[in-house]
This record gives C-alpha cells, sequence and structure tokens, in this order.
C-alpha cells in the first residue's frame, strides 16, 4: 500500500469530524442576531475545535511529504490518531452544552490530550521506520521539546476546568494556535527536504 492511500483516508476520516462538528451547532430559535448568543459557547468551541483539526491536517500533510517508508507500526499509529480525534466532536458538543461544569470541559481537555498524544506517536513511529540518515529523521528527529511542551500545556488546561470551567477552553485555543508541531512548508530547510525524498522510495511499505 502506498502512502497516499493512508493520507486519503485520513483526509477522509478528518473531512467527516468537521462536518459532524458543524452539524452539532443547532439551528438559532428566531429570526433576530440576538437569537446567535445562546449558541455563543457553542460557536466558540465549534471554532477551537475546528482549528485543532485543520492544525493537525496541516501537520499530518507536512510529515507525510517527506515520508518514505511506512511500516505496519506506522498505520496502527496513524489509525490510533484518527480514533483520537474522531472523538472531539462528542467532547465539543458535551461541553459546548455544559461550560459551566468541570467535567464537560475537563473531558474536552483530556481529549486535546490524547491527540496530541496520538499524534506524537505516530512521528516517533515513523522515525522508527526510517534510517538514521533519511531526510525524514534529519528534519523531525531533531528533539520533541515542542511537543512535550504542548502536552504538559493541555494538562494544565484540564486542571484549570477544575478551576474555572470556561478557562480550560481558553487555554486550549490559545495553545493550539500558537503551536506548529510539524514544521512549516514555507521554510526552506522544509522544502529542501520535500525536493530530496527520492521519488522512487516516497511511500514504500515495509
Amino acid at each position: 500500500m502506498s502512502k497516499s492511500r493512508l493520507e486519503a483516508f485520513t483526509d477522509g476520516v478528518m473531512a467527516i469530524i468537521v462536518t459532524i462538528l458543524v452539524l452539532e451547532i443547532p439551528e438559532p430559535k428566531g429570526t433576530t442576531f440576538g437569537a446567535l448568543w445562546p449558541l455563543r459557547y457553542k460557536l466558540i468551541l465549534y471554532l477551537l475545535s475546528f482549528l485543532t483539526v485543520t492544525v493537525y491536517w496541516n501537520n499530518h500533510h507536512h510529515l507525510f511529504q517527506i515520508t518514505e517508508t511506512i511500516s505496519g507500526g506506522v498505520l496502527w499509529a496513524n489509525n490510533f490518531f484518527l480514533l483520537t480525534i474522531s472523538v472531539m466532536p462528542i467532547a465539543t458538543a458535551w461541553a459546548g452544552s455544559h461550560t459551566e461544569y468541570a467535567a464537560p470541559e475537563a473531558t474536552m481537555g483530556i481529549v486535546f490530550l490524547a491527540v496530541n498524544i496520538s499524534f506524537y506517536i505516530l512521528v516517533r513511529t515513523l522515525l522508527a521506520a526510517h534510517e538514521p540518515d533519511s531526510v525524514f529523521t534529519e528534519f523531525f528527529g531533531k528533539g520533541s521539546r515542542k511537543s512535550w511542551f504542548s502536552m504538559g500545556m493541555a494538562l494544565l488546561g484540564i486542571i484549570l476546568a477544575f478551576i474555572w470551567p470556561p478557562f480550560s477552553a481558553i487555554f486550549l485555543f490559545w495553545l493550539f494556535s500558537s503551536l506548529d508541531r510539524a514544521g512549516s512548508p514555507g521554510r526552506p530547510l522544509f522544502k529542501q527536504a520535500v525536493k530530496s525524498v527520492s521519488p522512487i522510495r516516497k511511500g514504500c511499505v515495509r
């Protein structure tokens, strides 16, 4: 199986997740702009979840741009990542309906942490599938402080939910809108890495 099938499957799942997220927002009950006010928390959390899914989609795309080898472990790590991120619509809907309670807000934070961990596992599994001198290892194998930092901040957001529930969503919004876990495609180093991946080895499965 080529990596294009894995990417296509991931794209399809993420597209469904985004669709479910917006379907969880009910129709406003009224004909004025004031009818949107009761939905403010649902809209804010939808924006947060949509942003998170798109950030991870971007990072997943960047990740596989320079992936040369896919192992069976990579397939399962990618499935685990999709499992965690597919729970986001449920957590978002629950938190949006009960913003004054700690448990729903903390649950959303737990889902965000789980997604973060699963993506980290995916990166580590891809590193294990590549040779030490590969382009992928050269680009993504240098430290993981940003990943550990984002996981720590997500954990802090969960704790803050028990102090003031809405603060958890605000904190997570800031966190996921400011972090780029897989590198920027605009950097010259990343562009050079993409060009150096051999078309012959690209996407092979072992």
